[in-house]
Formats: structure tokens, C-alpha cells, sequence
């Protein structure tokens, strides 16, 4: 068992930076976004986004076969960029354990597209193959000499997968958060989407004769190791694409344990879905998990979808809670604390903790606040909304709401967590901004789902590509948006707000998120100037 920290590894695979210093090249990664993460961030550090493409697949995509469907249309629009003369694909471990027929892939796409088309195998089961395989020094020696470059621009980034976004939630005193991943699953946390500081969060290694007999006495052994001390009372474990592909037996695994452990769970990451779904059904999970051991209501506010990667700085919060514990409430927060009081007031601070407090509003008729703090009009807002929510409190000294204005004309387009933008987007009505339209990044339908249900009754755009965004970002006069949108979909007026679910633990930190210092001079600035 091993430690994964953040910014353990700061560089990047040898092949990588051999690939990328061919100007005429396209790289097509595929797998997970697990995988795509860590190629998109190398991407990023060489100046190599032009050249970077991605395959969108899905875990079933290789459970019925049409995973190759997939990347050969990658491989296809990739051929087709100016300038492109290579195409690598940049394999992934599902690839190789399934078999893909890369020689057809090789030749036939050679043959359909002009370019040469070469598949490099990757990770720690090309190393346990038994046929050779190129080095990427050899797949570029074997090449023609270098002609021109690709000119192209850049893609959407792949967002922060499920696992990473899992992790992060599961904060808990006396947890370990155990991946059972190959070695290179852990390179997208440790370079990107991990907070710095966070421990608790290991690799549990299969051995090479694991991918062919299975893991589950291996894993079984790591775990009993790790637990046999005492230290910790609650193992979370995390998949990752290769042993959920294998259907790894949970349970067994878990079994070993030490009789210290008070609480075993299993989380069903793959590493396809991403980091706000696999979020939400682990934050449904807890509390699903956790009522089952309620009783009477008590004095408490449940807070669902907190994540430092997703939300950015707790600070705020806490101050905020600080707020309900002066109408006599504690506060507790999904994934961080244990939940052994029944709520009396779910609060919603992000998409991640919808579908949660969604069940519990069915299941228990529990009020729903779904409002931040932004501001002094969101600060009000708030407020008054938890004040009619709960069963006692001055509803009658809540601040009263001020009419908005709508005479200045910016079209401002907010980009992100529906409940983020919303907040922001009270707040610009508030100042007299009314032309406001939403969208977020929807990786899966799943996510996009969630959105739509965060988003109430405004209307959201879910986009998967930069087209389906492309018109709604010209119409704009203005965005709110992780900077990154600016590589992608070009110059525009931006009121930057990092979003970790693209930018990792760039987006974290103090005075990061929604309602960290960093974004209130930037908004301040907006509402005050217009500019």
C-alpha cells in the first residue's frame, strides 16, 4: 500500500514530452479520464493543446465492444486538422487488456486518413505484455522527417474524474481512502486534482499476475496490512477502470480489515464518470447510509456537496455556519463528519449534494435551502430562505428583498455549478444586470441531469463540445468562467472564476471559490465599473 500525495510527482511520463516535441503530431489519448487528465495537463505544460485530442468513451464502451468504434472517429477528426501528418494513439490500459485490434487500427486508418497512424502502449500492462512494443524514441524514429505543424485550436479539457472527486469528498476523521489502481491511475491526483495537505489516501498496487487470476487476495492482503495498527476506522474503497472492468469483489476485499474498522464502504468509481456525479452518488450514498440509523429530528443542518476541489475554500462556509449556530443549529457536513443526528434542514452548496437532498425532501419532507451567501443581497437571501425553512427562528427580522434593476445591457454568460452561477447571477440582478444566460460543462448525462435539477427553473445550457457552446459564447458581452474556457473558445470580457473540475487544485486554496476574497474583488469590480 501507498501513500498518494499531491505534487509527489511533478513530472510527466518520458514518452509524453518524446511525442509532443513533434510539431506534425496529433496525439489521441483514450480510456478513463483517469487517463486523459494526466495527457490534457502535459498537454498544457509543453504548449502541445493544439496537438492534444481525446477519445469520449464510456466503461460500457469496452464491456460491449465498440470502444474501437470510438477511437477510430477520434482518430478520423484528429487526421483531419491542418497540418496534422502523425496521429498516435496514445493507448490505455483497457485497450490492452481487451485487445484491441491495433494492427487493423494502424493500417486501416493509415490507409483512410493519409497521415501515419501509430498506436504507443502505455502504463503498467503494456510493461506486463508479452509482445514487444515501440518506445515512443522509436515509433518517431521510425517516422518520416518532420513537415510543417498542426493549426488547430484547442479542445474542451476532460474534466476531473469520479475518483479524484470521491476522494476529495470523503474527508473524515480516521478515514483511508484506498484506490486499487495500476501505478498510473494515481498520476492525475498527485499532479492535479488533489488538494495539498490531504492524507489518508493510498494505491493499493495489483500484481501483474492479478490482471489474469484476479486481485481480490492481493487487495485482500494490502488492506489487512493497512488496518492492522489501529488507526484507522473507516476504509473507503475506490476503483478504478482496470478492476472494475474485472469486477473486482468489493466485499472480500473489505472483509480483511481489522476488527478496528467501523465502517467499510465501497464506491462504484470507474474512472469514466466524473467528479460531480461520482461526488453525488457517494454524498447519496453517506446519507442514504446514515438515516437508516436516524430517529427523532434534532437541531442540526445537514450541509450536501461540499468539496474543497469543487467549491473552493471553506472558510466562507464555516462563517456562514456560524450564522445557524446562532438560531441554535449544528452543522454538519457530508463527508466530513459522521451523520448520526436526524436534520431538520438540508443546505445545498453545490450540484454534487442535489440528488441527496432531493431523497431526503422525499423521504422525510425535510425544507431544502439552495441559496449561497454571495454578497450582501445573497447573504440576505439566504438568510431569509433558512429562516422560513426552519420549524422555529425570526422569520419576521429576515432582510426583506430589494426589487432588482434591469437597465444595464451586458449579456453576461455564467459557466459552471448551476448553484454557484446562480448565486452569482442574483447577485447581478441585484446591480441591474438582467440579460444573464447559464450553462455548465456536462461530461455525462448523468451530470447533465444533475445540473438541470440544481438549476431550478432557470434555463441551463448543458454543453459537451465547444460547438454546443460556441453560439451562447459569442452572443456574449461578458463571461464567468475557469480561464481555460479563453485557449478554447477565444478572446472574450472574463470575470475569472477557477472551477476545480477543470483546473484540479489550481482552482483551491484560500480565498478560492464562489465565495472566497479572490472572486469578490473581481465581481466587486464588475458591478462598480461595468468592466
Amino acid at each position: 500500500m501507498e501513500p498518494i500525495l499531491a505534487g509527489e510527482q511533478d513530472d510527466f511520463p518520458a514518452s509524453l514530452e518524446t511525442l509532443w516535441r513533434r510539431r506534425d503530431l496529433v496525439l489521441v489519448a483514450t480510456g478513463s479520464l483517469v487517463c486523459l487528465r494526466t495527457v490534457y495537463q502535459s498537454a498544457k505544460a509543453m504548449g502541445a493543446l493544439s496537438r492534444f485530442r481525446y477519445a469520449v468513451l464510456r466503461a460500457a464502451d469496452y464491456v460491449l465492444g465498440t470502444a474501437e468504434d470510438e477511437i477510430r472517429r477520434a482518430v478520423l477528426k484528429a487526421a483531419a486538422l491542418p497540418g496534422a501528418r502523425v496521429v498516435v494513439i496514445y493507448l490505455s490500459c483497457l485497450d490492452i487488456l481487451t485487445r484491441l485490434d491495433f494492427d487493423d487500427l494502424e493500417g486501416r486508418l493509415s490507409a483512410q486518413t493519409g497521415c501515419v497512424v501509430k498506436c504507443f502502449f502505455r502504463g503498467p500492462l503494456a510493461k506486463t505484455d508479452a509482445i514487444p512494443h515501440d518506445s515512443a524514441t522509436a515509433i518517431l524514429a521510425s517516422l518520416p522527417p518532420e513537415a510543417g505543424e498542426v493549426r488547430a485550436g484547442a479542445v474542451l479539457p476532460p474534466p476531473m474524474g469520479d475518483i479524484a472527486g470521491v476522494s476529495d469528498l470523503l474527508r473524515g476523521e480516521g478515514a483511508a481512502n484506498v484506490l486499487v489502481t495500476p501505478s498510473g491511475c494515481r498520476g492525475a491526483l498527485t499532479r492535479l486534482d488533489m488538494v495539498p495537505g490531504q492524507s489518508g489516501v493510498f494505491a493499493a498496487l495489483p500484481h501483474p499476475k492479478d490482471y489474469v487470476f484476479g486481485m481480490e487476495d492481493t487487495m485482500a492482503a494490502e488492506v489487512e496490512m493497512l488496518t492492522r495498527e489501529g488507526r484507522y476506522r473507516e476504509i473507503n474503497l475506490l476503483s478504478s477502470p482496470v478492476p472494475a472492468f474485472m469486477a473486482l469483489r468489493e466485499e472480500e476485499v473489505l472483509s480483511a480489515a481489522s476488527d478496528d474498522v467501523l465502517r467499510r464502504r465501497s464506491f462504484s468509481t470507474d474512472g469514466f464518470q466524473d467528479a460531480i456525479s461520482g461526488a453525488a452518488a457517494a454524498t447519496l450514498f453517506l446519507v442514504q447510509e446514515a438515516a437508516t440509523m436516524w430517529r427523532e429530528k434534532t437541531a442540526t443542518v445537514l450541509v450536501v456537496g461540499y468539496t474543497a476541489l469543487l467549491c473552493g475554500d471553506f472558510a466562507p462556509l464555516r462563517e456562514a455556519a456560524d450564522d445557524l449556530a446562532s438560531l441554535g443549529y449544528g452543522v454538519r457536513w457530508a463527508g466530513r463528519d459522521t451523520l448520526l443526528e436526524r436534520p431538520a434542514l438540508v443546505w445545498v452548496v453545490s450540484a454534487v449534494g442535489t440528488s441527496a437532498a432531493q431523497w431526503l425532501h422525499r423521504r422525510y419532507g425535510m425544507p431544502v435551502v439552495t441559496k449561497l451567501p454571495l454578497g450582501e443581497a445573497g447573504r440576505a437571501a439566504w438568510q431569509t430562505a433558512v429562516r422560513r425553512a426552519f420549524p422555529r427562528g425570526a422569520a419576521e427580522s429576515a432582510p426583506e428583498d430589494r426589487p432588482a434593476v434591469t437597465d444595464r445591457r451586458h449579456h453576461i454568460l455564467l459557466i459552471g455549478d448551476p448553484v454557484a452561477m446562480r448565486a452569482i447571477g442574483a447577485v447581478l440582478r441585484w446591480y441591474g444586470f438582467g440579460k444573464l444566460r447559464y450553462a455548465a460543462y456536462a461530461w455525462t448525462e448523468e451530470t447533465a441531469g444533475l445540473f438541470r435539477q440544481a438549476n431550478g427553473d432557470e434555463a441551463l445550457l448543458c454543453f459537451r463540445s465547444k460547438e454546443e457552446l460556441q453560439a451562447a459564447w459569442d452572443v456574449a458581452d461578458v463571461v464567468v468562467a475557469d480561464p481555460c474556457f479563453l485557449s478554447v473558445m477565444g478572446d472574450k470580457a472574463l470575470l475569472p472564476l477557477p472551477d476545480g473540475f477543470l483546473s484540479g487544485r489550481e482552482a483551491a486554496g484560500a480565498g478560492s471559490g464562489i465565495l472566497g476574497e479572490k472572486f469578490a474583488a473581481v465581481l466587486q469590480k464588475f458591478l462598480l465599473t461595468g468592466a
